[in-house]
């Protein structure tokens, strides 16, 4: 709808400027895309409302000067039908419907075997029809017998190419004497439009041609790009809005062992893992709702059992009305497997770090006992005070090798979804907030994090008591940005100075180890999450976790 009107303010501009306008008059006139207004000049000229001339190197358009063939076949006391190439009734002048004393909406987009004037014709009538409508001649004349009507009438049938680029014909049968009379002018006028027909003819014969090279063109483009996705390792495959596949590409084939050629007409969770059916609906739906997050199950391979695969794609669409499913499915079973293997190594380091960790503390521990002993039986000022500053750096190397207990659980387990609330909850257990209101302003929602993510939340509370100065409450709430989330923890303590904002986040500042938010940002990045702080000194401290459009929904 919206093509037709751009075109009519097209056809009407130049209604204004008879002497014609170029592409780029009428481009600037409307404010229209030049390519767009060219485009739109040229339908025109196709459809016959205007005509184009060369003008140096420029093409001026003009509105057509020809007579509408509805007016000029009514010049003429001959008797006149135009059909397209299914016999269907398109023009008809009054003279015809004089004659026979026909309603011209009894004929009008009817085909004549089936029309009021069936009657009159034969068989032989509509094969002598037909065999015009086929024939290279630009005119046939003949004589023949109407049925019921004396005499004979002498045809001219004029093979024709009308407006849509269909073939037609112009069925002329010379006026009985009857209704003879009308003017050598009118005749004239008749003899020049049968002329004008067929030079629309040959025009539009040409325009066949080109859009026939266009076709062609199109074709040979859609060739090229099937042999590029024959060629990809990865399978491009279409279903419908009932899970069937229509197709797929041949890559289909060397990943799940199957027939490509087989496989369109089943449906897709035939071929999928009975255990991992949830993981395929769940993603399915999710990527048909406008997701572009990939999902992966385990699908059926000929002989070889379960195969990992990954799939991403989206909702094809019909007339606007959501319908099938156009994806990609890629291989990542090998990928599946390192991962396994590289799990299972981590399991064995961590195992090693765990029992040399016990040991190491078991050692420090008993290190401690002895000094706090030598503290006890030493009666020199001095050596008491080398002990006592002995005994800090064992308990910072204590506290250190702690710390790498925790750090080195990061990234152990898959990520998952995570209840915000139920997180923030969870941390409040391990702090003493007896003088510390914390507020929770923030729906039922879930990220995509690690699973120490409470961790970061008891950091940044910890941090506030620690570090505020006097905290006495602590809020939590959300803010959408575009596509994005944003987690906010602020308090109302003495903030933190603009120049040690970026600082928090270091393992080491000012001489000393703080662990809390290097560790809480460590956590975070596992799933592509950032924090920020964007507090304002004096006011209070604001920390503002970043979540990534996919990383974050509604419960």
């Amino acid at each position: 709808m919206v093509r037709e009107n751009e075109i009519q303010r097209v056809n009407e501009l130049l209604g204004q400027y008879p002497k014609g306008l170029t592409i780029e008059d009428v481009s600037q006139k409307l404010s229209m895309n030049r390519g767009t207004a060219a485009k739109y000049l040229n339908l025109l000229v196709a459809s016959g409302q205007a005509e184009m001339r060369s003008l140096g190197p420029a093409k001026l358009f003009t509105h057509t000067h020809r007579v509408p063939v509805s007016r000029l076949i009514n010049f003429t006391s001959d008797l006149i039908l135009i059909l397209d190439g299914e016999l269907f009734i398109r023009q008809v002048n009054d003279a015809l419907l004089t004659y026979f004393g026909i309603e011209r909406d009894a004929l009008l987009d009817t085909q004549i075997q089936h029309s009021p004037l069936a009657r009159h014709l034969t068989r032989q009538h509509l094969d002598r029809i037909r065999t015009a409508l086929e024939s290279d001649a630009k005119v046939i004349e003949e004589v023949i017998d109407l049925e019921d009507y004396p005499g004979t009438l002498p045809v001219k049938f004029l093979p024709l190419i009308l407006e849509q680029g269909d073939r037609g014909i112009a069925i002329i049968m010379t006026s009985p004497p009857a209704t003879a009379g009308v003017s050598q002018d009118l005749e004239r006028i008749v003899e020049e439009h049968t002329r004008e027909l067929a030079e629309v003819a040959r025009e539009y014969e040409e325009r066949i041609k080109n859009l026939q090279k266009t076709r062609n063109s199109a074709v040979e483009t859609e060739e090229r790009c099937r042999e590029i996705l024959d060629t990809l390792p990865v399978a491009v495959f279409t279903l419908n809005d009932e899970g069937i596949i229509t197709s797929v590409t041949p890559a289909a084939g060397s990943i799940s062992g199957h027939d490509p050629a087989q496989l369109p007409g089943h449906l897709f969770e035939d071929y999928v893992y009975p255990q991992d059916l949830i993981a395929f609906t769940q993603g399915l739906d999710k990527n048909r709702q406008g997701s572009s997050s990939p999902f992966e199950f385990r699908i059926m391979t000929k002989q070889d059992g379960p195969h990992w695969v990954q799939v991403f794609g989206k909702t094809v669409s019909r007339q606007g009305i959501p319908g099938g499913f156009q994806g990609v499915l890629i291989d990542i079973h090998e990928r599946k497997r390192i991962e396994k293997t590289l799990r299972q190594a981590n399991k064995q380091l961590v195992l090693l770090n765990s029992i040399t960790r016990h040991d190491i503390l078991n050692a420090i521990t008993k290190l401690l006992a002895y000094l706090e002993l030598a503290q006890r039986q030493t009666k020199s000022i001095v050596v008491a005070e080398i002990l006592e500053k002995e005994k800090v750096i064992i308990t910072t190397i204590q506290r250190q090798i702690t710390f790498t207990r925790d750090y080195q659980n990061i990234g152990i387990r898959p990520p998952l979804w995570k209840d915000v609330r139920e997180s923030i909850e969870a941390a409040k257990l391990g702090l003493d907030l007896e003088k510390v209101a914390v507020h929770i302003d923030i729906p039922d929602i879930e990220i995509f994090a690690d699973d120490l993510v409470d961790k970061v939340f008891l950091n940044l509370m910890d941090n506030s008591i620690q570090h505020g100065d006097g905290v006495t409450l602590i809020r939590f709430s959300i803010e959408y940005q575009e596509k994005t989330l944003l987690l906010i923890c602020e308090d109302d303590g003495k903030g933190i100075p603009d120049e040690e904002k970026d600082l928090v986040f270091e393992h080491s500042r000012s001489g000393q180890t703080h662990y809390g938010l290097f560790f809480s940002r460590e956590i975070l990045a596992i799933t592509g999450l950032s924090i920020r702080e964007d507090g304002i000194p004096g006011v209070g401290a604001r920390f503002e976790i970043t979540v990534p459009d996919g990383m974050f929904r509604s419960k």
